[in-house]
């Protein structure tokens, strides 16, 4: 007998093994129950968590001769031909190769013809939403109109793609991603009947890659198995579907929070020689800077997170050590790396120069590489961190002479304020580069009420709150204040773009009496 995958050996035959859509399945077998079958239904979800299979099992328990609670009994004639897929009652189309009118008409022919052995003629249409145009016209006119003993289980992965007159007529249930406890505790129980010794940790791995597909998770488990034969732990899981593990990641993020290119580019060198994948790779690590975002946010987010109580420690640590400006820069960075992958011949030169650009903002010109910078900036002034010049050492072999005392300079008051503000740009320069570089966007209107005027151009308008952020604006305050010997605050305005000049009626008159004839124009005032 040939060997049958493990996602078709455990598909559910029965409402109560379907995991992950209590509330789906209570309400179709409370329909089943009273009897209130509607003439339609929409599954709506991702692929893997059961639309497909709960509409099997829909169809199976509305035309089981002798149902059981909502259940269908799996004995009577029905039940056992559609276990064997034989059935002539039920139906299933896939919407993406029958999508043409004429397949919907054909479709609107047949549903006329009464069930040949069950109560009910049920027509499972999956991936709906590939569809044409006239074929949802043609499916609508059998929507509206449907014989009574007609059925129709509608399942979509993108239900946007609907008509609304589709979707009205139709009762919704949206399947949700399954919770990785959940996911892992099926296939715990899945290894277990199969006497295939499994970690708790490879289940919670296998779950968090699945995203919440049930099937994605117990083909990834089936592939495991195939590798590692009766036993299953963290490392056969991550050599066969190709992940890094947890020690990676972290001590990657952790290069990227310490602007440590290096380590960044030698955690790299170790994914290449280990034979991991980049583009999986970048995915892992955009999912662990979602993390670090929700630990930095929220106490107690190990649940939220599938992560243990350790890792979700680690994750608050290199949340306060990174911040939110920098995990969000590296995480849009990352993930358009992850997108340019599949174009790129050499993956590996993407994901270096990306964690170069994280690692180092001031090679990045972008407004957010900037914030990054600023951000840095504040963070070492509230340390209370200052650059210190150490003096030269004196040559070997050469005996220091002590140092003379420095004479101390009178400070002299700037003749006027252009003079000033030139005084203090240089010094501004000396101690904060960047600050300066963004004052060098700003024209100096002078000193009004004593209060030192600077002006943005409308295009450099985003540069207002850097300068007046408070530590900034505080910053070049104090050195104004000690250049012109008095207290001299800071206004920063962004200058109107100019009115568009009123048009010329005499040259209007000139130009239309050289195309049209004097004679010919009369002029009319309003």
């Amino acid at each position: 007998m040939s060997y049958q995958a493990l996602y078709r050996t455990w598909r559910p035959d029965r409402f109560d093994k379907v995991v992950g859509q209590k509330a789906v399945v209570e309400t179709l077998r409370n329909q089943v129950i009273s009897g209130h079958i509607a003439h339609a239904y929409l599954f709506c979800g991702t692929h893997g968590t059961g639309k497909t299979t709960t509409a099997r099992l829909m169809a199976r328990a509305i035309n089981c001769e002798h149902p059981v609670d909502g259940e269908s009994c799996g004995r009577c004639s029905s039940c056992v031909s559609l276990q064997q897929e034989n059935s002539m009652d039920v139906i299933e189309i896939d919407g993406a190769s029958n999508s043409s009118v004429d397949q919907m008409r054909e479709l609107r022919e047949k549903v006329k013809y009464p069930p040949q052995f069950g109560r009910y003629k049920v027509y499972i249409i999956d991936e709906v939403h590939a569809l044409s145009r006239d074929a949802f016209s043609a499916l609508l006119k059998t929507l509206e109109e449907p014989p009574a003993h007609a059925v129709f289980i509608l399942a979509t992965t993108d239900p946007q793609r609907l008509p609304s007159t589709i979707l009205s007529r139709c009762q919704r249930f949206d399947f949700r991603r399954i919770t990785a406890a959940d996911v892992a505790g099926h296939l715990g129980m899945i290894a277990g009947s199969m006497g295939v010794a499994v970690t708790e940790e490879a289940l919670y791995q296998i779950a968090r890659a699945s995203e919440g597909a049930m099937r994605d998770a117990i083909s990834m488990l089936d592939l495991c198995i195939a590798y590692g034969q009766d036993h299953v732990d963290a490392a056969v899981v991550e050599s066969a579907l190709g992940l890094t593990g947890s020690g990676l990641r972290f001590a990657f993020v952790d290069a990227l929070a310490k602007g440590d290119a290096a380590a960044a580019l030698k955690t790299i060198d170790k994914l290449m020689e280990s034979g991991g994948d980049c583009a999986v790779f970048c995915r892992e690590i955009v999912s662990h800077l979602r993390g670090v975002l929700v630990a930095g946010a929220m106490q107690d987010c190990a649940e939220l997170l599938d992560v243990s109580v350790e890792d979700e420690k680690r994750l608050r640590e290199q949340s306060a050590a990174m911040g939110s400006e920098r995990a969000l820069r590296a995480m849009e960075l990352f993930s358009a790396a992850q997108a340019d992958m599949r174009w790129a011949a050499q993956p590996r030169l993407i994901l270096e120069m990306n964690a170069f650009r994280a690692c180092r903002p001031e090679v990045d010109r972008s407004l957010d590489a900037l914030t990054a910078r600023v951000e840095a900036l504040e963070k070492k002034l509230e340390q209370g961190v200052t650059v210190v010049s150490q003096p030269a050492a004196p040559a070997q072999g050469r005996r220091a002479s002590p140092a003379a005392p420095k004479e101390t300079k009178p400070v002299s008051v700037p003749k006027d304020d252009a003079e000033l503000w030139q005084k203090a740009l240089s010094r501004i320069k000396k101690e904060r580069v960047s600050l300066y570089s963004t004052l060098r966007r700003a024209s100096f209107a002078g000193l009004r009420e004593d209060a030192a005027q600077l002006v943005l151009e409308p295009e450099n308008a985003f540069f207002r709150d850097v300068l007046t952020q408070d530590s900034h604006r505080i910053f070049i305050e104090q050195v104004l204040s000690e250049l012109a010997g008095r207290p001299v605050r800071l206004n920063v305005s962004v200058s109107q773009p100019p009115a568009p000049e009123a048009p010329d009626a005499d040259a209007a008159l000139r130009a239309a009496s050289r195309l049209f004839g004097r004679d010919r124009i009369e002029v009319v005032d309003e």
